[in-house]
């Protein structure tokens, strides 16, 4: 397995229009090569709704230092 990361994460919201406050919040993976599976070049993950920004920064941070391959099964 590669040591680089083949994503880069970031934090977006709101994901849908018209969200409540403190709903909405999404991790983006914008994909540096193509991944079988995947169609386009970002894969968005949806946070639960009682989700806070801090946490959601906290999960980019995590998957920025420690991801390094995205498996679609």
């Amino acid at each position: 397995m590669s040591q680089r990361a083949c994503f880069k994460p970031r934090v977006i919201e709101p994901v849908a229009a018209n969200q409540p406050d403190g709903l909405g919040l999404a991790v983006e993976l914008w994909l540096a090569r193509p991944v079988d599976g995947i169609a386009g070049h970002a894969l968005q993950i949806h946070l639960r709704g009682d989700t806070q920004m801090a946490q959601a920064e906290a999960l980019r941070d995590l998957l920025h230092q420690l991801g390094t391959d995205i498996v679609v099964s």
